[in-house]
Order: structure tokens, then C-alpha cells, then sequence
């Protein structure tokens, strides 16, 4: 079949296709009134297209129907991908549709990545028509900001999607979070059910199919093996699966700790393996580029140093490292940092830890200043814990001369006040629902 029939026929599905039931996301709807090309980004199965079908929804009171398409470009029946499918698409959708040209067109292009010179027909198409409005979306973050950095630079804004954040988690599961007060939910009975949604949350992680699966640690299993073999291992043209596989390992393992590849390689050629500190690098770069780890740099003005010093690793879901690396329960307080890393990831601003004397979690600001710092532990109610939480995050905000600063734990509420400072105790839960 020809490139052109095989796109008549994925577009004429999408005017006949239902929009399937959502959980709603959290989403700044200004964007679609910013700039010409909207970049939704994130790892595999996190929901881009269920984001994409959000804001299809929102459009649809005020946009004509025909004005409004979607093609995911990873549709089997496209491949092999000719190159020319771009040019082909946008013929088609004219012929198909009835589009008003004097309103606003929105194309939604899902995984666009996977064409070539993707960026070049979205710069020229949206420079021809300025009513035309790119919503597209991938998987690979290097791949996108490479193109917006040349071809895109000022047409586009980018929107990253992580897994469900608690408070998305816990509306998909029906709570009424909008009905809560702030404050009462610390002492009322709907505390109980708002904890039950949190350890469900702990324990399945927030990719949106776990909330509906029988089985989520298969899944999620699933999950991992398609980000290794199809992200990773064909995107990538790896050869040493092998190492590749334990390299993953021993940095997962490292989730919320320390990390440093020098170390790494050293645990590795241990096992017998011989590389290039070239190639763990590299594998770093790739698995960073498909959001399966995050690597967090300690604060410094100087951004060599940043670059030079060691940094912390975390995962894309904290479920997700359960299901591949069983891990006991003394990491929980692991688990709480890695979910409260997503959450400041979710609310932007610019994030690091801390580490002088003592060490802090994560100190949080704008523009090169320092604003805020987070301690989060499983409980302080141990006298040397709570000694080490507090020395370590009054030494960050005395270094950065905060008033103010955060320890997030399992279930525990308190002020503490020392040396002129004023630290807040908070439930995880809470601070994810309501903190800000």
C-alpha cells in the first residue's frame, strides 16, 4: 500500500475515533496561545497521547471539528517510514477534511521524532500559514531540543510529562481533592483514605495503566524492557547489550544516592567487562535522553564545578525500579525522596542538593538564587535522625540565608524553631497535594 492510502485510511479512522475516558492532567492551557509549535515530551507510556486527546477535548467547544487531527506516527501500518509522509499527511487532511483556514488548525503529531527533517517542514509549514498550530510530542528529549534549538528556536514552547503526580493519582482514583480543606485533612477521618490512596501510590508508582491493571508490577516490567530494547538498544545501535543491561542496574540500584560513572566503571570492570569511560558516558547521555534517570548537580555558582562535582541519580517511577530491582524496605526513605524529585521536576524552577558540612536533599530557586530547601526522611522520631535532618538543612539555609525551610516524612507535623529559622515538619501526601 502506498504512503498516501496508508495515511487516508489512519486519518479517516481519527473523524470516526471516540476520545476514551481521561484522567485529567495538569496542564498550563496558555501554551496553546504561546508561540506556533507546542513540544509535549516524556517518557514512553507516561501520557502524552491521553494529554493530547486533554487538550483535543478543551478545543472542541470552540474549534470545528475538521480544524482538529491526530496521527501517531508510530502506527505500524506507516512502516517503513519513507521520509515523505509528512508532505503526504498534510495533502491528505486537506482533501479529507473540510478545514476552515480562517480559524485557528490544530495538528497533533505524536513520536514525530521517527521522520526525518521533521523540524524543517514544521518550521516551514508554520511559517506559510500563521493559523497553523504544531502540537507535537516524543519520546527522546535530545532529539527535540537539538531541532528547537536550530530549525525551532522562538516558535516553540515545551511541556514535559512525567508520571502521575500524587494529586492527579489520586483524582484518577476518585477523590474529591477540591472538597478537602488544607489544613483539616491533618486531623479529620478523611486523612485515613487519603493515606490509603498514598501507599497504593508507593507501591504501583504513577504511569496512568497501573491504575486499572491486575498485575502492575508486569506491567511495568513491560514498561522497562521496551524502554531498554526499543528506546535504548535500537534507537542507539548499542552492541553490548550485556553491558548495557548491568550498567542500568548498578545505577538504578543507586536511585536517590550519590552516583559518579568513575565508580560505576570501577564495579564493572570488577565483573570482567573492558570499555571506554567514553561508552558508560554515552549510556548515561542515552538513558537521560529517554527520561529512565535523572541526574541532579550539587548547587554552585560556578557551573564547572557543577559539571565536575557528583551528582545524585533518580528514576522516572519509583514503581518501575521496584518491578525491575527488588529492593527492601529500609530504602523508604528512598522511595519518599525519588517521588518528592518528580514532584519539584512537575513544578519547574531550577533544583539541586546541597552538601557542605552536612548534606541537604534539594535546594530549589530561579535564575541562580536559592529560594527553598527540602529534607525528606521516613521519620525523625529517632533523636540522632532528627539531629542529622535538621543540622543538614539549617546549614543550606544559612548558606543561602532562608528563613524558612522543609522536612517532608511519612506522617509526622511539626514547627520547629532554632537560631532564628523556622522549620516546617509535613506528610509527604500532604506536601504533594497541597504544598507549594
Amino acid at each position: 500500500m502506498e504512503t498516501k492510502e496508508k495515511i487516508k485510511k489512519i486519518v479517516t479512522e481519527w473523524r470516526e475515533f471516540d476520545i476514551p475516558r481521561l484522567y485529567d492532567r495538569n496542564f498550563n492551557y496558555s501554551f496553546l496561545d504561546a508561540g506556533e509549535i507546542l513540544s509535549i515530551i516524556g517518557a514512553r507510556r507516561t501520557g502524552k497521547t491521553y494529554l493530547c486527546y486533554q487538550i483535543i477535548n478543551s478545543l472542541r467547544g470552540s474549534v470545528p471539528r475538521d480544524n482538529i487531527v491526530y496521527v501517531n506516527f508510530e502506527d505500524e501500518r506507516l512502516y517503513p517510514l519513507k521520509g515523505d509522509e509528512l508532505e503526504v499527511f498534510l495533502d491528505v487532511y486537506f482533501e479529507l477534511f473540510h478545514v476552515d483556514m480562517s480559524k485557528k488548525v490544530y495538528l497533533f503529531l505524536d513520536e514525530i521524532q521517527n521522520l526525518e527533517n521533521w523540524s524543517k517542514w514544521a518550521r516551514r509549514i508554520t511559517g506559510q500559514n500563521k493559523n497553523i498550530k504544531l502540537v507535537l510530542t516524543g519520546s527522546s528529549s535530545k532529539l527535540f531540543s537539538k531541532e528547537i534549538a536550530t530549525e525551532l528556536r522562538g516558535r516553540t514552547l515545551t511541556h514535559t510529562v512525567y508520571p502521575l503526580s500524587f494529586a492527579e493519582y489520586a483524582g484518577a482514583r476518585g477523590a474529591k481533592l477540591h472538597q478537602l480543606d488544607k489544613e483539616r485533612i491533618l486531623y479529620s477521618k478523611d486523612k485515613i483514605s487519603i493515606k490509603k490512596l498514598f501507599n497504593d501510590y508507593f507501591r504501583s508508582g504513577g504511569f496512568p495503566a497501573v491504575i486499572e491493571s491486575s498485575m502492575p508490577g508486569e506491567l511495568l516490567k513491560e514498561y522497562y524492557k521496551t524502554m531498554f530494547y526499543r528506546d535504548l538498544i535500537e534507537r542507539y545501535g548499542i552492541k553490548n547489550i550485556k553491558l548495557l543491561e548491568d550498567y542500568l542496574t548498578l545505577v538504578v540500584d543507586q536511585f536517590a544516592c550519590l552516583y559518579s560513572i568513575s565508580s560505576t566503571a570501577k564495579k564493572l570492570e570488577e565483573f570482567g567487562y573492558s570499555f571506554s569511560k567514553n561508552t558508560l558516558s554515552n549510556f548515561s547521555n542515552y538513558a537521560q535522553d529517554i527520561f529512565l534517570i535523572f541526574e541532579l548537580k550539587k548547587f554552585s555558582y560556578k557551573v564547572k564545578e557543577q559539571l565536575r562535582l557528583p551528582k545524585k541519580v533518580y528514576a522516572i517511577d519509583h514503581a518501575l525500579v521496584n518491578a525491575v530491582r527488588f529492593f527492601a524496605t529500609e530504602n523508604y526513605g528512598r522511595v519518599l525522596e525519588n517521588i518528592v524529585f518528580l514532584e519539584l521536576k512537575r513544578r519547574n524552577g531550577e533544583l539541586y542538593y546541597y552538601s557542605g558540612d552536612r548534606e541537604c536533599d534539594f535546594i530549589a530557586g530561579e535564575k541562580g538564587r536559592i529560594l527553598q530547601s527540602i529534607q525528606v526522611c521516613k521519620s525523625i522520631a529517632s533523636p540522632a535522625t532528627k539531629k542529622r535532618e535538621i543540622d543538614g538543612i539549617l546549614d543550606a539555609m544559612n548558606e543561602y540565608n532562608l528563613g524558612k525551610g522543609l522536612i517532608l516524612t511519612e506522617d509526622e507535623t511539626d514547627t520547629i524553631k532554632t537560631g532564628g529559622k523556622t522549620i516546617n515538619v509535613l506528610p509527604v501526601w500532604h506536601w504533594l497535594l497541597y504544598g507549594r
